[in-house]
């Protein structure tokens, strides 16, 4: 008991010798406790450095996996970058062979000139440009877009990017222009040649009193208004162009008293621009003719149109109105005489009312503005050129129509060729037109801009670097400033009219030539139109489009060269919504109504 109950210490010396003897005499000095905490230490190291290698070995396989990733992204990436090259050289191919088709079809084109296939080579590029769609548009998809149809000019081969209502220079490739002007495409003619046969039917019928019109074979009666005269020639080429694109006969009230008259054609015209028919209109049944103002349908005729305040005179083209009643022109179903309707109403006296220039009344019956009438809409379009060719040159077929076969045109004419302005025959010019005077002083107008001289001819420096030097420039201005400094360039030939330009000078402002009396000369007519034929005579243009002389130039440089000419403008497209763009005619597209008798198809 004693031995059992005796105290054994670690370090005693009975353990010692047991463990000595258990080990076959290996003496070990380390107690037992602190071997235990030795064996757990190294279980611990082993299960560390086995937990070690098991994370190296993971991630070492999340490595390789990586690594696998980039391969086959490396790989994906060089198939795209395979399939790119392949596509990209799909397109460069594509290119190459439809530059190849371009550069065949010109060359082919180019040696075409000379023979008698000519035409038929230009007509086709012409003509796809002319209808203004692409090559590849169907027919079905022509008539989805055809509110566009009157927007676009051609640039070049099978090309026609040019936005009439919204790029400023229209610069067609040289090697295009080259083309077209040697061979100008054979429909420009053969659609004119129609056009006017068909007006010639229209206008100059076996009975007078029975005329071949759509509206009960009667007449209708246009006029001339009170406005410059630019803008008066272009609205009355719309006004009979649309009548005679509906089907209807048309006179010019030609006993009412213009402005701008000459007289020797009838006091309501001039001899500027074509008669419009042999037919005297004091010969024909009143009415047989019908006096559209702003009425509306059932439009009135000159026998009942001043009948219910005053009377129409035959001799002077005009109502007079009875004592208290106002000459009127505005409101559909209006009386042609009225009463004053505020104080700023003047009732004109006999003499004026029927020898004066009133502006802005019924003085003289007869159609302005298709607009205000609704004559467009009550007849339907008999032919489809407008629809084909678009606005441009519709209009400038008509212009040409009436100002080419004016009496007073071959003078013009003759003394612009005298001046070397004859651009169709070999001699290039380019014409320029400068508007100053009132037009840089309109309060109510301010999209009207003038320009210095210097500003025309950086313009004219690039048409040249892209067309080449030309042998004339014709400067057209009200202001000789600008003559002197033109012609300080002494690298360019200028030709100019000499006269006095100190008269378009205004005094102040709304001094303009809407409402200036001293202005209604005929000289000022003759001067006016021999800017006007020179400036067509030539085959570019530089000037504004807030100006209707500028689309007057650009139109009849096209009727007379057969293709659209290169022109730049300083400030406006031609068609923005405050110049053509306003007109009905250009934003109207009425789906042609095709007739099988006579001459309309």
């Amino acid at each position: 008991k004693k031995k059992r109950k005796k105290k054994r210490t670690v370090g005693s010396w009975s353990m010692v010798r047991r463990r000595r003897k258990d080990f076959g005499g290996f003496s070990c000095c380390v107690p037992l406790r602190r071997m235990r905490a030795l064996i757990v230490i190294a279980l611990i190291i082993a299960g560390g450095v086995v937990y070690l290698q098991g994370f190296k070995h993971i991630v070492s396989n999340e490595e390789g996996d990586h690594t696998s990733s980039k391969k086959l992204n490396r790989h994906t990436k060089r198939e795209e970058m395979e399939d790119y090259l392949r596509r990209k050289s799909k397109q460069d191919e594509e290119v190459r062979i439809k530059r190849e088709r371009a550069e065949a079809e010109e060359k082919n084109h180019h040696v075409d000139l000379a023979s008698t296939t000519a035409g038929d080579s230009s007509e086709e590029i012409q003509f796809r440009c002319n209808s203004h769609f692409p090559p590849t548009t169907s027919s079905s998809s022509m008539m989805k877009t055809q509110s566009t149809m009157s927007k676009y000019l051609p640039t070049d081969f099978g090309k026609c990017d040019f936005d009439l209502a919204k790029d400023l220079e229209y610069l067609p490739s040289r090697r295009y222009l080259a083309a077209i002007s040697k061979s100008p495409p054979a429909t420009w003619q053969s659609d004119y040649e129609y056009l006017t046969t068909y007006i010639e039917r229209l206008q100059e019928p076996k009975n007078c009193d029975q005329p071949d019109s759509e509206d009960h074979n009667r007449w209708h009666l246009v006029k001339l208004i009170q406005a410059g005269i630019g803008f008066n020639i272009y609205l009355f080429t719309d006004v009979v162009g649309r009548h005679w694109e509906s089907g209807v006969s048309v006179m010019v009230n030609k006993n009412n008293l213009w402005r701008f008259t000459d007289y020797k054609c009838g006091r309501g015209t001039t001899c500027h621009l074509k008669e419009l028919t042999q037919c005297d209109i004091n010969k024909i049944d009143l009415k047989q003719l019908v006096a559209i103002t702003h009425h509306g349908p059932p439009w009135p005729t000159l026998d009942d149109i001043c009948t219910e305040n005053g009377q129409y005179i035959v001799d002077k083209g005009r109502c007079l109105c009875n004592k208290g009643y106002l000459p009127h022109e505005s409101g559909v179903g209006d009386p042609a005489c009225m009463k004053p309707q505020s104080d700023r109403d003047r009732i004109p006296g006999k003499d004026e009312a029927l020898d004066g220039n009133i502006p802005w009344s019924l003085a003289a019956p007869g159609e302005v503005d298709t607009g205000g009438s609704g004559c467009p809409h009550a007849f339907p379009a008999v032919h489809k050129l407008r629809w084909k060719n678009g606005f441009f040159w519709w209009h400038a077929m008509h212009l040409h129509f009436l100002i080419r076969n004016a009496p007073n045109y071959p003078k013009l004419e003759e003394w612009a060729i005298l001046h070397n302005l004859d651009h169709k025959n070999k001699k290039s010019c380019v014409a320029v037109h400068v508007r100053h005077g009132d037009a840089c002083m309109d309060k109510y107008s301010l999209h009207r801009t003038c320009h210095h001289w210097r500003e025309y001819a950086d313009k004219l420096a690039i048409l040249e670097k892209k067309y080449g030097k030309q042998d004339t420039i014709f400067i057209a201005t009200d202001d000789q400033k600008v003559i002197e400094e033109a012609i300080k360039d002494k690298n360019h030939k200028f030709v100019f009219q000499n006269i006095s330009r100190e008269k378009y000078t205004p005094k102040g402002w709304g001094h303009t030539i809407d409402t200036r009396e001293d202005l209604n000369k005929p000289s000022v007519v003759t001067e006016f139109m021999q800017d006007i034929v020179a400036m067509s005579m030539c085959g570019m243009f530089v000037g504004t489009f807030t100006s209707s002389i500028g689309w007057l130039v650009v139109e009849l440089q096209a009727s007379r060269l057969g293709y659209y000419a290169p022109f730049i403008a300083l400030d406006m497209p031609y068609a923005h919504e405050k110049n053509v763009g306003r007109f009905l005619t250009w934003n109207d597209y009425p789906k042609p109504v095709i007739k099988q008798s006579g001459l309309i198809k």
